[in-house]
Order: C-alpha cells, then sequence, then structure tokens
C-alpha cells in the first residue's frame, strides 16, 4: 500500500499530483489558477480530499517545522491544515501574494490581521462607512487596548494624509465600501502609506481578485470575508489575509494565539467555491450593472450607487481601479426606511438577508441590521441615509429579477 508522504511545509500533504507545483506556479490565466492552484491530489483525487482530523502525526520534519515556528506545518488543525493549505495557495495565486492564512470568519480575520501589527499606543486611520464589524472593532474594542483611531474620508486620500500622526501604524481602507460602494483610490492611499512608512491594509472582500487585486497597487495586506464572493454559495464562514511572507508570518502567531483558524471542512467548501469565481462574477456584475441602471430611472428611486453608472461619484477612480464592476448595488427608496422596509417585505425571489456575493440575490437595509449599533448620525454623514437599501445581486435571470424588484415597488405606499 502506499503511504501518504508529508511534502514541502507550504503545501502540505503531496501524494501523486496531477500537476507538479511548477507548473501550477506557471498558470497564467485567472480561471486557470483559480481550478488548479492549490489543489492537493492526494492519492489521485481529483479534488483535495476533506482531512476531517483534528491532528497530524509527528516525524521529524514535523517536529524540525515545530521548532521553526510551525508555519505552514502540519501538527494540529488550529495551526493549519491539509484543506487550510490547499485555500491558501488558491488565494495567493489569485491575489498575487506571496503567504496567506485563512480563519473562522472576516472579522477574525480583520482582528487578528490589526492586531497583529497595532499595539497599545499605535494610532490606525480609517473611515466611519467602513464595514460595521470592522467600525465596532475600532470604537469599542481599540479604546480599551490603549489602539487610537482617526476616522477620515476613503474617497478624500489627503484626509487620511492629514490624520497621520507621530504614532500612525496602519491605513485601513476598503476597495469598495460597505455598504455605500465608494470607491478608495488604492493607488492614492498606498503611495501616502509607503510616504510615511506606514502599513496599508485592505478589506477587498467587496470586488474579490476576479475584480481588483490590491497588492498590485501597493497594499501591503489584503483581507477578505471568504463567507461571500469567495466561497459564493451562502454555506460558509470564513476569513483570509494575504501580503507579503513577512507579514504573513507574524499574523500566522496571532491567530494561533487568538485562535480563530478555520475548520477542514469550511476550507473544502471555500476551495470548491473559487474554482468557479471567474464564472460567477461575470454574470453577477453583469446582472448588477444593468439593474443599477434600471434602477436609476426609477421614479421611486431617489439615488443609486453603482461604480458602473456615470453618476457615481467615483466613477472614473472605479473604471481604473476596478473596471470590472461588482455584484453590490446601493439605493435610496423614496419615502425612507419604511418605505425600504415595504420594498423588501414586497420581493419575492430576491431573499431577505444579510451577507452577500451567494449565487442568489439578497436584500438589506443597513440601518436595523449590519449598521444598526453605528449611531445614526454617523450613518447619514457617511450616506446611509432614510430608505437606503442594499442588495446583493446573484446569477439568477435577469428579467426575472427585474419583475421581482417590480414586485417590491408596488408594494409600497
Amino acid at each position: 500500500m502506499n503511504q501518504i508522504v508529508q511534502s514541502p511545509p507550504r503545501t502540505g500533504i503531496n501524494e501523486g499530483r496531477h500537476l507538479a507545483d511548477n507548473k501550477k506556479e506557471n498558470l497564467t490565466g485567472f480561471g486557470s489558477k483559480a481550478v488548479h492552484s492549490g489543489t492537493n491530489h492526494v492519492g489521485d483525487a481529483v479534488n483535495t480530499p476533506i482531512f476531517q482530523s483534528s491532528t497530524y502525526k509527528l516525524t521529524d520534519e514535523r517536529y524540525a517545522g515545530w521548532a521553526a515556528g510551525a508555519h505552514h506545518t502540519l501538527l494540529y488543525t488550529r495551526i493549519t491544515s491539509v484543506n487550510a493549505e490547499a485555500v491558501i495557495d488558491k488565494i495567493c495565486a489569485l491575489e498575487g501574494a506571496e503567504d496567506g492564512e485563512v480563519f473562522s470568519s472576516g472579522m477574525a480575520a480583520i482582528s487578528t490581521t490589526l492586531l497583529s501589527v497595532l499595539s497599545s499606543g499605535d494610532h490606525v486611520v480609517a473611515s466611519a462607512d467602513v464595514y460595521g464589524g470592522t467600525y465596532g472593532l475600532m470604537t469599542e474594542e481599540f479604546p480599551r487596548l490603549g489602539i487610537e483611531v482617526t476616522m477620515a474620508d476613503m474617497t478624500d486620500p489627503t484626509s487620511y494624509e492629514a490624520a497621520i500622526k507621530d504614532n500612525t501604524k496602519v491605513l485601513y481602507i476598503e476597495t469598495l465600501t460597505n455598504p455605500v460602494l465608494k470607491v478608495c483610490d488604492i493607488e492614492a492611499m498606498t503611495t501616502i502609506s509607503k510616504k510615511h512608512g506606514l502599513i496599508c491594509i485592505i478589506d477587498n472582500t467587496f470586488t474579490s481578485p476576479w475584480g481588483c487585486q490590491p497588492l498590485s497597487f501597493g497594499a501591503d495586506l489584503v483581507i477578505h470575508s471568504t463567507t461571500k464572493y469567495l466561497g459564493g454559495h451562502s454555506d460558509i464562514i470564513g476569513g483570509a489575509v494575504v501580503g507579503s511572507r513577512e507579514h504573513i508570518e507574524n499574523i500566522f502567531h496571532r491567530k494561533v494565539h487568538f485562535g480563530g483558524s478555520a475548520d477542514p471542512h469550511t476550507c473544502f467548501l471555500l476551495e470548491r467555491g473559487m474554482r468557479t469565481l471567474h464564472v460567477r462574477m461575470p454574470k453577477i456584475c453583469e446582472n448588477a450593472a444593468e439593474l443599477a441602471k434600471r434602477l436609476e430611472a426609477h421614479d421611486m428611486i431617489e439615488r443609486v450607487n453603482h461604480p458602473s453608472l456615470k453618476s457615481h461619484e467615483q466613477y472614473e477612480i472605479a473604471q481604473r481601479i476596478m473596471p470590472k464592476g461588482t455584484g453590490m448595488i446601493g439605493f435610496v427608496v423614496k419615502g425612507g426606511d419604511q418605505a425600504a422596509l415595504s420594498f423588501m417585505r414586497g420581493l419575492t425571489m430576491i431573499y431577505e438577508a444579510t451577507s452577500l456575493g451567494g449565487v442568489e440575490s439578497l436584500v438589506e437595509c443597513p440601518f436595523n441590521s449590519s449598521h444598526m449599533m453605528i449611531p445614526e448620525d454617523v450613518r447619514h454623514a457617511a450616506g446611509l441615509v432614510p430608505g437606503y437599501v442594499r442588495m446583493s445581486i446573484g446569477i439568477e435571470d435577469i428579467e426575472d429579477l427585474w419583475s421581482d424588484i417590480e414586485r417590491g415597488f408596488a408594494n409600497v405606499e
């Protein structure tokens, strides 16, 4: 009987690989990388099998890896797993990164990454319209830890630079803000971060690596909630961060201490989802752009936020940073929050639920969901005005989506 043998620490277990590592590294197309990068053909399986094990046999090689810090060494699933290593390799291939780590949630990735580079007395510049969970971390938890935060305007890089202090360590941005869909000029932000010797961390969840690869614009660390577009099927919770080996090794040790590790079955489903990212995203973005155009012309709508529209304030920046678009749409229903709620309750196919990035379309009002804990005045100043609706568009037929949206409008009195 053939034994499963230990490969070099970076790739976990390696038996009977269909493509040698050097051949996988030579893949140039995004789709080919999405399908093949990272996949570990143990036992000649076409997919990476699920290694539902909490621990691994201790060998001389693994003892040596443990002594060297245990990074990417198969010892214990809180440290890593065969399935975790497969998805790390795949995400790194798609983002063009040296190394990465996966986590049990997007917030685990965000909090672990930030607390790996920030200490008491440090300062971070961010924006009030970041993801609600990130805002809560920065405004509720960081002050307890002695970490200062200044909220600037993510659409105005000069406001970020003006907020920099002697103790500033991090500039935190999002490719596309959640849920107002403001586009960040990543190039301008990374120019500022490098000028001042700071770390630029970006949440790229809303575009996915198919839509934008922030490392190519100079970002230091890229975070994803893999729950969303990378997983793509609304059936997992996960997170990831990629960047340089030096940064990731530092984050790895904090991940081990904080315990936010991804389990093997989640990683298996994540790898499955990423293999079709390049197929799902074009349809999702095509649907979203068409619906945004139709919504903008609707007489029950005050405003539509989508970077494909020339009316978007950062349209020109979007064409440079994320020209492929996004599946997210934000719009304001005339009549305020009650009208927005009535609109949602009139939908029969588009599902009223939080989260995004799946093959099915979802809708929510941020004021009573993802951003309910953010003070009202802060929400309004960030663009989350009464009547604001966030919609995540899926891969359904466009006319069925539009018919459902019309049903929603018909429910507004």
